[in-house]
């Protein structure tokens, strides 16, 4: 399958290129590989990957399960975890990242037994599925998180969680989850989201007989797409280098759904999330970072949307303002947002 020869040319451009990686690019933490099925719509089933990122001087902190964004994979969490396993502060209080790879992303497969669909047709929702099923197994495994991280269309899939579980009568704490961030979060439906950064993505889309209709960036695109844009329109310090974006493994495909569902008028519609969603009432602390020069989730919106999903002000909205707190700032300056995240966990 193409997902998995990419995974291989990975693997060979990562022994090739480590010795030039930033720092911020390289796993000081140990790591481990985590595998679990899962079921998809019924009828259908996926193995999950999830890479762990275990902090070798802290056997009791917290565990944090982090979601990646779109045409992300697990490997984007690798700097900000280890950021916060060399912070003096925040080493002791978090004991591994549990970075999830969704269906058909990094070493995740792709969907089978769909017997109308493919991985093209795989929504947000589903995505949403896999999180709280991800959740129930690891905490099975002895590896249950409390804390749960999303990052873009993580934050989103993050907030979409907890309102799948709130509609059926339960909760992300009732899982166990009882603190939650949000890394420059895509809005739900319904809330503001001011885009400073729009594109035309249809050169980008293929059809394959297995997969499906899918959006595909590549490497050299995925850098200048926003993430690591500015204001500005110039990339931030370090921005991580084309060779640098394919040796992590940072970038893989996205279904054509999800990607209508980001779209500005959305022919598939995004979840929507309730008002008071993180009210005090449903057990779960929840944390709203923002990034002053965040093309792609503007920080404007996100203090709307904390005040939305905990339904009323709160303390925990925290603004990153620096000159690079771009978008992806937790992959490219990790270290730089760290003081965001003490006292969220």
């Amino acid at each position: 399958m193409a997902v998995r020869t990419r995974n291989w040319v990975r693997v060979l451009l990562l022994i090739a290129v480590t010795a030039f990686v930033a720092p911020a690019a390289r796993a000081d933490s140990t790591t481990e590989d985590i595998y679990f099925d899962v079921a998809v719509r019924g009828t259908g089933s996926a193995t999950i990957h999830a890479r762990a990122f275990n902090n070798p001087e802290n056997k009791i902190g917290v565990t944090i399960l982090a979601v990646h964004g779109f045409t992300e994979t697990a490997n984007v969490w690798g700097p900000l975890a280890n950021a916060m396993f060399a912070d003096q502060g925040l080493k002791h209080a978090v004991r591994r990242v549990i970075a999830l790879d969704m269906i058909g992303h990094g070493e995740s497969s792709a969907p089978s037994g769909l017997p109308a669909g493919t991985f093209g047709t795989l929504t947000i929702q589903d995505n949403v599925s896999v999180v709280i099923q991800s959740i129930d197994t690891l905490r099975a495994q002895g590896k249950g998180a409390t804390v749960i991280m999303g990052h873009s269309m993580g934050g989103l899939e993050v907030q979409a969680t907890q309102e799948a579980l709130l509609a059926q009568g339960s909760s992300l704490a009732k899982h166990g989850i009882f603190g939650a961030i949000l890394l420059a979060s895509v809005p739900a439906a319904g809330q503001q989201w001011t885009r400073f950064r729009n594109s035309d993505l249809s050169p980008f889309v293929h059809v394959d007989p297995q997969l499906g209709t899918y959006l595909y960036l590549p490497d050299f695109i995925q850098q200048i797409a926003g993430g690591w844009t500015t204001l500005a329109g110039t990339l931030a310090p370090n921005t991580p280098s084309v060779a640098e974006i394919t040796a992590a493994g940072y970038n893989d495909l996205e279904p054509i759904v999800v990607a209508l569902q980001l779209s500005p008028t959305p022919p598939v519609p995004r979840p929507s999330v309730r008002e008071g969603a993180f009210a005090l009432r449903n057990g779960t602390v929840l944390s709203v970072v923002s990034f002053s020069q965040d093309v792609l989730t503007p920080a404007m919106d996100q203090q709307a949307m904390y005040v939305h999903l905990l339904g009323r002000e709160g303390a925990l909205y925290r603004p990153v303002v620096a000159d690079d707190a771009v978008h992806s700032m937790y992959i490219s300056n990790p270290t730089g947002l760290l003081d965001a995240l003490r006292g969220c966990f």
